[in-house]
């Protein structure tokens, strides 16, 4: 850990070492700011599409609906079936 800090106390005292490391710090910002700007940028137009469609084709073009409480036992029928016997080469399955 001493290395550490003594590299942090070498880049402090040269000055062109810590423009380098600033202006790769800056590069680095910049970057990592493009990439949440386009992730808000593409969200943030697939919200307007959205609400254009609730808006003006809803009617003529509705979503389908969906039954929840159908899902919900489709679901419980799904965890409470027994699964089904494994059965190797040679052997049978008796019931």
């Amino acid at each position: 850990m001493d290395e550490v800090w003594e590299m942090i106390e070498h880049v402090g005292q040269e000055p062109l070492l810590l423009w380098t490391a600033a202006v790769l710090s800056a590069f680095l910002l910049v970057g990592i700011l493009k990439r949440v700007l386009s992730i808000i940028v593409s969200c943030a137009i697939l919200i307007i599409l959205y609400l254009v469609y609730l808006t003006y084709f809803e009617e003529e073009f509705p979503l389908p609906e969906a039954d929840v409480g159908e899902w919900i036992k489709i679901g419980e029928n799904w965890f409470d079936s027994e699964p089904e016997p494994v059965l190797d080469d040679n052997e049978t399955a008796f019931e």
